[in-house]
């Protein structure tokens, strides 16, 4: 059995290349489902290692695979790369007094575990963790779930490690896939689990600057960071400063935390503490281009124009095409006016990242200003003026190669935008229309029209279409008369009303979902017609309807007719006249006076649907605009 016919790579010497076939192949052969498998690609990957080192491509003739090999291969261990002089040694989980007890093995790897743990300097080391995970008690498919399991406990109480200490863990125990399985979240804390998903997804802070700090207890700092952290991920800003100022007590001059000191006083316009923040950090890392640039950003907005500019100008001395800084200092330069300096930093960003669609509808705009101040010279100096001005910005097409994207970035942006808008607004109406149980047309012809309470039958025929009315029914009956949507051949929908007979002789009794149900009460002593967008049984057990708003309405031709059939068939001629029925208005009832009655506060969703829509409208009017910049004609 061919070790390189198993890895499927080529004999080869790059340790990192064995290292990805490896991984490749053990998703093929999980540990858990092919354990036979798992460890023949184990000694493969082991003896290729090992191979790799010695620099042999090929094992000796006599020991041409895994099954001809006289003596197991055990993995050289590399020398961990420690910051400090002290060294830990991970000799003893291979030499136990009792290799054979699996007891004994596995607390012997967690004791060397915490030991590992323990030493700040090791800890943070990567290559310290990458080297204890090479251990063969971890790659024993006996007992590799029972060191995951204590392994993944331990750090339960053990957690403050750096991000890429986490990948190193998730890429030997996988526990990313085990904690989507219930029974592991039973097993375990739940919002630890929570916790070390966010360690592998979080950009995470940097451990090596508490180096600076030996006499620190390091865990109680670095929980207080951690939290501070958290809380201002989750905008939580009173438990941010709590956290910030109990770290702050322990130990002032940690870069990230001045960092996280710096966003929070941002966030609660503490304008001078972010400043010092920043400043801070330069003064403990001189090279820290992210303070640099935190501080330029500040500066522009609190328009200290000049302050800003200065510190885009040294950050460009270190780093020449720094994206960020040049776009800033474009912005800086145009506030002061220096339109000829501004041209040709846009320039400079825009050879760097051609696809950067601000610095490009800028640089337009300052060749149209340039060009506009030109025309309005008389005309004997215009022409030479433009001349010049003509080699000065240099020749069009290099730019029009740019701007043909640039336009159809922003009619994508302005397309997609559109469409949001349409989607937020029909869910913004049917949000409101729930609430409000009418539409906002109606609601304002409430306004305009205001709302009349019935008293008597006689103020009724004095009443127009689309009137809104208070009023009190008695004797109320159902008529079994629906109110439903349609859609024709062309698809479109209109509202229709059948009876209940009729539904029941073509079949579709069961395929509609009413709108709406016909009702028919007294009003005085004269019967009306209804429609109520529930069933209203517990109504119809009194007889009476007293409702809040409903909309007066002509009463549709069909509706009349069914109304006279279904008196007869419900046998309610004795009670009901139908020679005295208003037969020219229906009443559509939007609120009713019982528990059913919406909350007269909005919902929340009314106020998200329309902050969404509110922020939609700005992007597309700016992409509007921006294609307005770039497309006018100068």
């Amino acid at each position: 059995m061919n070790i390189w016919r198993i890895l499927d790579i080529d004999p080869t010497e790059d340790i990192s290349t064995i290292k990805k076939a490896y991984a490749k192949k053990l998703k093929l052969h999980h540990p858990e489902d092919d354990p036979e498998g798992y460890q023949q690609l184990r000694e493969a990957y082991d003896m290729a290692i090992k191979m790799a080192k010695k620099g042999q491509r090929k094992p000796k003739a006599e020991v041409t695979s895994i099954a001809d090999a006289e003596t197991p291969i055990q993995l050289e261990e590399d020398t961990p790369i420690l910051t400090v002089h002290r060294r830990l040694s991970f000799q003893h989980i291979d030499t136990a007094p009792d290799r054979n007890d699996p007891v004994v093995q596995i607390d012997t790897f967690m004791e060397q575990v915490k030991a590992l743990y323990d030493d700040f300097p090791s800890r943070i080391n990567p290559e310290n963790w990458t080297k204890l995970l090479r251990s063969d008690l971890v790659w024993n498919i006996h007992l590799r779930r029972i060191v995951s399991d204590r392994l993944f406990h331990f750090l339960h109480e053990h957690h403050h490690l750096p991000k890429s200490v986490w990948l190193i863990l998730e890429d030997g125990f996988q526990w990313r896939e085990l904690i989507q399985e219930p029974f592991y979240m039973d097993k375990h804390s739940k919002n630890f689990c929570q916790y070390y998903l966010k360690q592998l997804d979080d950009p995470g802070l940097r451990f090596d600057t508490l180096l600076a700090a030996p006499h620190l207890d390091r865990d109680i700092f670095l929980s207080y960071r951690d939290a501070a952290y958290q809380a201002l991920k989750e905008n939580q800003l009173e438990q941010a400063s709590n956290s910030l100022n109990a770290a702050i007590a322990l130990f002032a001059d940690d870069p990230e935390l001045l960092r996280l000191q710096g966003e929070y006083c941002q966030r609660i316009g503490d304008t001078d503490g972010a400043l010092d923040a920043y400043s801070r950090i330069i003064s403990i890392q001189p090279d820290d281009i992210d303070s640099y640039l935190a501080r330029a950003y500040i500066w522009y907005h609190e328009q200290h124009v000049t302050e800003a500019q200065k510190e885009c100008e040294y950050i460009l001395s270190q780093l020449p095409n720094h994206q960020e800084a040049l776009s800033l200092l474009g912005k800086c330069q145009l506030k002061l006016g220096n339109e000829a300096q501004a041209k040709v930093t846009f320039e400079q960003l825009l050879a760097a990242s051609p696809h950067d669609y601000e610095a490009l509808i800028l640089l337009t705009q300052i060749r149209g200003n340039m060009l506009k101040q030109v025309k309005k010279l008389p005309a004997k100096e215009r022409e030479h003026a433009l001349q010049q001005l003509t080699l000065e910005l240099g020749e069009r097409k290099g730019l029009n190669k740019q701007i043909m994207p640039a336009i159809h970035f922003q009619v994508a942006v302005a397309t997609v935008t559109l469409a949001l808008i349409m989607l937020f607004q029909s869910l913004l109406y049917n949000a409101y229309v729930d609430h409000t149980k009418s539409a906002p047309i109606s609601n304002v012809e409430l306004h305009q029209n205001g709302l009349v309470k019935l008293s008597s039958p006689e103020a009724l025929k004095q009443i127009g279409p689309n009137q809104f009315v208070q009023a009190k029914l008695t004797n109320l009956r159902s008529l079994d008369i629906y109110q439903y949507t349609k859609t024709d051949k062309d698809g479109n929908s209109y509202t229709t009303y059948e009876n209940y007979l009729t539904l029941n002789e073509t079949g579709d009794i069961g395929k509609i979902t009413p709108s709406g149900y016909v009702k028919i009460g007294y009003l005085g002593d004269t019967p009306i017609l209804v429609i109520t967008k529930h069933s209203t049984i517990e109504i119809e057990k009194t007889g009476i309807l007293d409702f809040e708003m409903g909309q007066v309405m002509d009463i549709p031709p069909k509706v009349l007719m069914d109304t006279k059939k279904m008196l007869q068939h419900l046998e309610l001629t004795p009670l009901f006249d139908f020679n005295k029925l208003n037969q020219n208005q229906i009443i559509e009832v939007k609120y009713l006076t019982i528990p059913t009655i919406p909350s007269p506060s909005p919902p929340l969703e009314i106020y998200f649907y329309g902050l969404i829509l509110l922020v939609l409208c700005r992007y597309f009017f700016g992409s509007l605009y921006n294609l307005y910049i770039i497309t006018r004609v100068y």
